[in-house]
């Protein structure tokens, strides 16, 4: 779904260090030339005079780089708690290694350095308090590229109208994912955040399924952009059977076979690949294209629902949540209003 935000509003931080140092340079050439005039003025007319208001151009290039100075110390701010959070899972996974019974006195006291000089430098890093838990805290959520040193990497960038946003495809922003049911295009779970890839939401959405409906659906099926040999696990350890594409699928709903130049498949992969060309799988892989592709073309070719209206990631999970809300609540308006065959039979 589209962001209330241009991509074109989006600045990289190398360029936000260039446009910084352009502005500067431009602006210290009008109070170059302005003294340059004052002199000349006083020269000719004496001193004096009333106080003048900053030339136009002057004050738009003040104000451009006062945003630019602004959003860019907001990125080094979003890259160095990214950092620091990476730091202290770096440190949580070096003392669990350390907890091991297996693992000898001396590399113990290792793990348990390196976890500390972890701790110091997520410190260093991120000294505000940590934010109150979120009832979407389990989604992924993008983070600019990041330097070890926390700083934000050249081609890092961050959007002046809606700085939650991210360029995922053509313009900013934001992933919305749905979890429909098969026998009535009911949406059954729904979330939004701004991380492009879809694997990280398979494990979080198909929670929501079991949470929302009290139950664990007989199969889930999704594309290949969900599929990894974790989800695979997670959903089987669940309770429901994956299908989930590998690779490309043609629009019938049923994978691409491999090319022989193909790199060597994992086993995970093979599975699945074995199980989606079985006729079961291409049954179950074929209900896709009837179940949750039809919900999305409603919402937005039917509704004209294409972009966000608001701004921020919470904002816009709440509107994602409304929008999925009224699309079932239209769903039990048709069903219901709809002539059962006996009524039609008698007219």
């Amino acid at each position: 779904m589209k962001a209330n935000a241009s991509k074109h509003k989006a600045m990289s931080h190398d360029r936000l260090a260039k446009e910084d140092a352009r502005l500067t340079k431009e602006i210290e050439a009008f109070f170059d030339e302005a003294d340059a005039t004052d002199a000349e003025e006083d020269r000719r007319y004496g001193k004096g005079g009333e106080h003048q208001d900053l030339p136009a151009e002057l004050k738009r290039r003040e104000d451009r780089r006062a945003k630019i100075r602004e959003v860019r110390a907001a990125l080094q701010r979003e890259t160095a708690k990214g950092r620091a959070a990476e730091l202290e899972r770096m440190a949580d996974e070096l003392r669990s290694k350390a907890a091991d019974p297996s693992t000898t006195p001396a590399k113990q006291a290792t793990f348990m350095t390196v976890a500390a000089q972890h701790d110091q430098k997520a410190a260093d890093l991120d000294d505000d308090d940590p934010p109150p838990p979120s009832a979407d805290g389990d989604l992924p959520r993008n983070t600019p590229p990041t330097a070890p040193d926390g700083a934000p990497k050249p081609a890092a960038q961050r959007n002046f109208t809606d700085p939650d946003s991210r360029i995922l495809v053509r313009d900013g922003a934001y992933n919305a994912q749905i979890a429909v049911d098969e026998g009535a295009q009911i949406i059954v779970a729904a979330a939004l955040s701004n991380q492009a890839p879809d694997a990280e939401y398979f494990e979080p959405m198909l929670r929501r399924v079991v949470d929302n409906c009290d139950a664990v659906p007989e199969r889930t099926i999704a594309d290949s952009g969900y599929f990894s040999a974790a989800n695979v696990a997670t959903a089987e350890a669940m309770g429901t059977e994956p299908f989930i594409a590998v690779g490309g699928h043609q629009r019938n709903g049923l994978p691409e076979k491999s090319r022989t130049s193909a790199p060597p498949e994992s086993s995970s992969r093979r599975a699945m690949r074995a199980l989606l060309d079985s006729p079961r799988g291409h049954a179950a892989y074929a209900r896709r294209k009837a179940t949750v592709e039809p919900v999305f073309g409603q919402i937005r070719a039917c509704r004209g629902i294409r972009a966000m209206s608001f701004r921020g990631l919470l904002k816009n999970r709440c509107e994602w949540l409304l929008i999925c809300a009224t699309h079932n609540l239209l769903k039990l308006w048709r069903a219901a209003t709809r002539p059962s065959l006996t009524t039609a039979a008698a007219a």
